[in-house]
């Protein structure tokens, strides 16, 4: 017995239905994702206010000049927050990321007022390293709820030159 030419058009309807189903699975496991990491009635508005970001004198434990956007790598910088714009019964942090998404320099996670002598966020230069590598660096001020950050309330994104 002979088989019959194979029907190539049954063959690439069936391939591109397997295909169709596992984009299908993807898209409900990525829905189902956003679902979990961004639940519904959790965004609440609050916007925390950073004052600027400027540079750092580690002498004086201060910040120094004017509100910057980009900075030498030999020049320390640190963020400035005003804790006292949020309400007191929110529980925040503030984090400053590398280009590579590695946290360098931290504040929190505590209440406004369990921060509000921590108003100076610095950047911390890598270990080994005198200077802090180029790149953007990203300020973020979170609020918390059940231990986990839950919403982004500040943002701020500063270059490091090479």
């Amino acid at each position: 017995m002979v088989a019959g030419p194979v029907d190539q058009v049954r063959t690439l309807y069936r391939t591109l239905l397997v295909f169709a189903a596992f984009s299908l699975l993807i898209l409900v496991a990525g829905l189902v994702e956003f679902a979990y990491f961004e639940p519904p009635g959790r965004h609440t508005g609050l916007k925390a206010t950073i004052v600027g970001v400027y540079q750092y004198d580690p002498d004086h434990m201060a910040t120094v000049g004017p509100d910057r956007n980009s900075f030498p790598r030999t020049v320390q910088f640190a963020a400035v927050v005003d804790w006292s714009s949020l309400p007191k019964n929110v529980v925040v942090d503030a984090r400053w990321y590398d280009g590579f998404g590695n946290v360098v320099g931290s504040v929190g996670p505590g209440t406004p007022d369990q921060l509000a002598g921590q108003t100076i966020v610095l950047v911390k230069v890598p270990p080994g390293s005198t200077h802090d590598l180029p790149g953007d660096y990203i300020f973020v001020v979170e609020r918390y709820e059940g231990g986990l950050p839950v919403e982004v309330i500040g943002r701020r994104v500063v270059l490091v030159e090479r």
